[in-house]
């Protein structure tokens, strides 16, 4: 890196210790016309002393100089000195004109205020002599501000009469079958919501729907007591139950081999009486635990035949998948030889 010249530039520049010459504003003005030097061919003046016009007459010489220097100097004082006067009296113009105007905004300000206070005041005192009125404002304004914050169903709004249940009757009680169709409910009066609870209290609520006509299908509602009722914004109505019976079984009953019999472990026959509503069947093995039985055969039919299941000892069931319940259901397990 070059290093900087040693010398006492900057600031010392700025701020030396030895005042600065200080320098005529009018030099570069008069530069061109007067010269310190009279030997030198500047100006018409130096030019009629360089030609001898005035050679023995040194005083006059000296005289007529002066004067010019002092004329022109005078003049330039003239043309560039400013005119105190004359700026003192446009200041205090514009004073004047500025705090007239100040006055004038202060003015308009102070009527603007006092019309609006009296605008206040008015309106005050018209709303203090007219409570009817004031109760019909904190209503308008309540009503809405309700309706903006409420949702409600166009289905729901449209239905203000009285709702009467029809279907099912009070304690009424049906299976749950998943071949049949969804239960149904019924009302008369219109839309709303059906609200249906474990719970007579309706509380708390298991299924609320927005409903738009006057019935509803519940796919299949679970095995148990429940309660259910129709509400719009005109109320409520009647809190009514309905039972679900558990799904009904399928009749299954294993026809062989019997309880403690025996069978080949391939080429071996198990046969059942089967029942209706069932979509397939099968035949499993196990020495324990039924999760995960050992060996497992299906058919469509009333029968299948064994395949590889080693000799030993077997506790053996048939199972049936119902259409009615949705899951497998199966037989009392009975112990039997494979030999």
């Amino acid at each position: 890196m070059n290093e900087a010249p040693n010398n006492t530039s900057g600031l010392n520049d700025t701020f030396s210790s030895q005042p600065a010459p200080q320098s005529n504003p009018f030099t570069a003005d008069l530069k061109g016309e007067f010269t310190s030097n009279f030997g030198t061919n500047t100006n018409a003046v130096s030019q009629i002393f360089k030609e001898g016009g005035f050679v023995n007459q040194d005083r006059t010489k000296k005289l007529i100089i002066g004067g010019v220097v002092i004329a022109v100097l005078a003049i330039l004082l003239y043309v560039f000195w400013p005119s105190e006067e004359g700026d003192s009296v446009a200041t205090e113009e514009g004073t004047e004109e500025t705090a007239a105007d100040e006055t004038a905004g202060e003015e308009t300000d102070e009527a603007a205020t006092e019309e609006t206070d009296e605008a206040a005041t008015e309106e005050t005192a018209e709303t203090a002599a007219d409570p009817a009125a004031t109760q019909a404002t904190e209503a308008s304004t309540a009503a809405s501000t309700s309706a903006s914050s409420s949702y409600v169903p166009s289905s729901f709004a449209s239905s203000s009469g009285t709702i009467t249940l029809t279907e099912p009757a009070d304690g009424s009680s049906l299976n749950y079958d998943e071949s049949q169709g969804a239960a149904s409910f019924s009302w008369s009066g219109g839309g709303g919501w059906i609200v249906f609870s474990r719970n007579q209290s309706m509380n708390p609520v298991s299924l609320k729907v927005p409903v738009s006509g006057n019935s509803y299908s519940f796919q299949h509602p679970w095995p148990g007591k429940w309660f259910w009722k129709v509400q719009n914004k005109s109320g409520s109505t009647e809190v009514r139950s309905f039972n679900v019976a558990s799904p009904v079984r399928r009749n299954v009953q294993l026809s062989e081999p019997q309880a403690g019999g025996a069978i080949a472990g391939s080429g071996g026959t198990i046969s059942w009486q089967g029942d209706s509503k069932v979509a397939r069947y099968r035949a499993e093995f196990s020495t324990g635990d039924w999760a995960n039985p050992a060996y497992k055969f299906s058919s469509s039919g009333n029968s299948v035949q064994t395949n590889g299941v080693p000799a030993g000892q077997y506790q053996m069931r048939v199972g049936a998948f119902s259409e009615v319940s949705g899951r497998w259901e199966y037989t009392t397990p009975v112990g039997v030889t494979v030999q």
